[in-house]
C-alpha cells in the first residue's frame, strides 16, 4: 500500500507487536541524574547510579527510575552528553540473587514503553532478580523523526534533498544512533547500577542488540534468551522473499488441511490474483471522508508478511482476507484489521531517525538488490527489491557510524527461540550459532510465528534463567512437542 498504511511501522522488519500497557508519565523531576566519564576524563568511570522515585509506584510495581547520561559519540571525550532513561523493578525477595534480567526491546521501541508485558510474562522471576529496562537511544524519549519519500516508491533521487533536509531539522547527529553505541549505553547503565554478570531477554531487533552485547561483553552475560532473531552477518531482509514465501505455503498448506478453510477459501489463487491484478493497475480505495488509499501489488505483499504471517493468530485470518480483497472489499478489511493511515501512523509520512542509521550501518540489516531480484520464485520480491532499491539510495547520503557485524563468540548459555513460520527469522537464520556459541541452543517452536513466548516456553525460559547453566534440550522438547496443538483455528466464512 502507498504511503505510511499497512506497512509503515512493521515493515521495518524488527518491531514489536506487543502495545506498551504502562506510559512512565510525570517522571523527570524525580530522576536523579548521573553523569558518566570516559576514558581521559578525570573522577570515576562509573559513579553509581542513584535510582528515585518514578511517580508511578504501586503496591505491586514499585519501580525505581534514574536518567542515565551517556556521550553522543563514545569516541570523543568531549562529545555532548545525552539522557538515557532507566526504570528497574526491584526483587521482591530480602535476598535478591545478583544477576538482574535485562529487557531489550525490538526495532525502534522503548524498552520501558514495553515493560508491562514483561511485568506480566516474567512475574515469577521478579521474586528473585531485579527486572531493568534501559531505553536505547534514538528511542522513547530521546526519539527523532522526519519526513522522506515513501519506502519503496517514487524518484529515488527525491531522497538525498529529503536527507539534507532532515538532518538540518535534528538536535543531535544521528550518525552514533548505532546498535554499537547502544551496546556501549547498556553496559555503562550495567556498571552504574553495580551488576558484575546479567541476564538477557531480548525479543525481535532485541536479539541483535543482546547478540552485540555478548559479542562485545562475554564475561558479563549469565545467560541470554533471543527470541524471534537472525545472527548478526545474516542479511535477513533480503532472505524475506524466500523466508515470506516459505511460510505463505505453510499457511496454504494448513488451510488445505483444515475443512473450514479449504471448503470457503484458496489463499494461494487468490493472491496471485491479486498480485497480478494490482501489478497491471494499482487500485484506489474510496476510505470515505475524500480520503483515498493506493493499494499497489508491492504494499499488499508487504502487509501480508507484517500484518498476517507475522503471528499464527493473525495468519488464520488472511484466507478470508484475500477473498474479500479479491471482492473488491478493501475499506472493510482495513477496518477490521486497524489498518486504516490514521490507525497505524499519527505522524504518517514520517520515520525515526535511529532506525535509519541502524539499517545503513549493521550488517543483518543490508540488502543488495541484485540477490533479492534473484529470488524469482517468490511473491514477495517486488516489494523487497523495492526497499532495497529505497534503502541502497538512503544509505549513499545518510551518515552513520560503524554498526556491528559478524560472528558471536561466547560459553554464556544462550537460548535461541524462532518460530517454524517467522517471515523474516525463520530458525535457519540462527543454525550456525552452535559452531561460535559453545553452550546455546537453538530452539524451533512448531507452527510459530514471529515472538514466540508463551505458555510453557515462558516457563521453560523463567527456569533456564534460573538455573543459570547450558540449556537442556530434553526439556524444551517437552514444551515444543505440544506447542501445535495450541494453534488458532481458521474462522468459519
Amino acid at each position: 500500500m502507498r504511503g505510511r498504511s499497512w506497512t509503515e511501522d512493521c515493515q521495518r522488519r524488527r518491531c514489536r507487536r506487543r502495545s506498551a500497557h504502562r506510559v512512565l508519565a510525570g517522571t523527570t523531576a524525580a530522576l536523579t541524574i548521573l553523569v558518566l566519564g570516559v576514558a581521559g576524563c578525570s573522577g570515576p568511570r562509573t559513579p553509581r547510579l542513584e535510582l528515585g522515585s518514578c511517580g508511578t509506584d504501586g503496591p505491586d510495581h514499585p519501580e525505581r527510575c534514574a536518567v542515565l547520561q551517556v556521550p553522543v559519540d563514545w569516541a570523543d571525550p568531549h562529545s555532548p552528553r545525552m539522557g538515557l532513561q532507566v526504570l528497574v523493578v526491584p526483587a521482591r525477595s530480602d535476598h535478591p540473587a545478583p544477576d538482574p534480567l535485562f529487557y531489550l526491546a525490538g526495532f525502534g521501541s522503548s524498552a520501558i514503553g514495553d515493560a508491562e508485558w514483561a511485568y506480566r510474562t516474567f512475574a515469577p522471576l521478579e521474586d528473585r532478580h531485579d527486572l531493568v529496562f534501559v531505553e536505547q537511544r534514538g528511542t522513547g524519549a530521546t526519539a527523532e523523526t522526519c519526513a522522506l519519500p515513501p519506502e519503496g516508491e517514487g524518484d529515488l533521487a527525491a531522497i538525498g534533498p529529503a536527507v539534507t533536509q532532515c538532518l538540518g531539522s535534528l538536535r543531535r547527529d544521528p550518525r552514533h544512533d548505532t546498535t554499537a553505541a547502544a551496546v556501549r549505553d547498556l553496559d555503562a547503565a550495567r556498571e552504574a547500577l553495580g551488576y558484575e554478570a546479567i541476564d538477557l531477554y531480548g525479543i525481535s531487533y532485541g536479539v541483535t542488540m543482546g547478540l552485540a552485547y555478548l559479542q562485545a561483553h562475554p564475561e558479563r552475560v549469565r545467560t541470554a534468551v533471543l527470541d524471534s532473531g537472525s545472527l548478526l552477518d545474516v542479511r535477513l531482509w533480503q532472505r524475506v522473499p524466500t523466508s515470506a514465501q516459505r511460510a505463505f505455503d505453510a499457511l496454504v498448506r494448513d488451510c488445505a488441511a483444515s475443512p473450514a478453510c479449504t471448503s470457503a477459501y484458496d489463499p494461494a489463487t487468490d493472491l496471485a490474483t491479486l498480485v497480478h491484478r494490482l501489478s497491471a493497475a494499482p487500485e484506489v480505495v474510496d476510505l470515505g471522508d475524500g480520503h483515498t488509499m493506493t493499494v499497489d501489488a508491492a504494499g499488499l505483499t508487504g502487509a501480508v508478511v507484517d500484518a498476517y504471517l507475522a503471528t499464527p493468530a493473525t495468519a488464520v485470518l488472511l484466507p478470508r482476507d484475500l477473498r474479500a480483497m479479491v471482492r473488491g472489499e478493501w475499506t472493510d478489511v482495513l477496518r477490521a484489521r486497524g489498518l486504516l493511515p490514521a490507525a497505524v501512523n499519527a505522524e504518517a509520512g514520517r520515520v525515526q531517525v535511529q532506525t535509519l542509521t541502524i539499517r545503513c550501518s549493521d550488517e543483518w540489516a543490508q540488502m543488495t538488490p541484485d540477490v533479492v531480484a534473484a529470488q524469482e520464485g517468490s511473491l514477495f520480491t517486488a516489494n523487497t527489491l523495492a526497499r532495497a532499491r529505497w534503502q541502497q539510495a538512503l544509505c549513499t547520503v545518510w551518515p552513520h557510524d560503524d554498526g556491528v557485524r559478524g560472528t558471536v563468540q561466547t560459553s554464556a548459555p544462550v537460548v535461541l527461540l524462532n518460530g517454524e513460520h517467522d517471515p523474516a527469522d525463520p530458525p535457519e537464520n540462527v543454525a550456525p550459532a552452535a559452531r561460535s556459541m559453545s553452550a546455546s541452543l537453538a530452539v524451533t517452536v512448531p507452527g510459530g510465528g514471529h515472538g514466540v513466548v508463551d505458555g510453557c516456553i515462558v516457563d521453560e525460559v523463567m527456569s533456564f534463567i534460573e538455573a543459570g547453566r547450558a540449556p537442556d534440550p530434553a526439556a524444551w522438547a517437552a514444551c515444543t512437542d505440544t506447542w501445535r496443538g495450541v494453534a488458532p483455528s481458521f474462522p468459519a466464512s
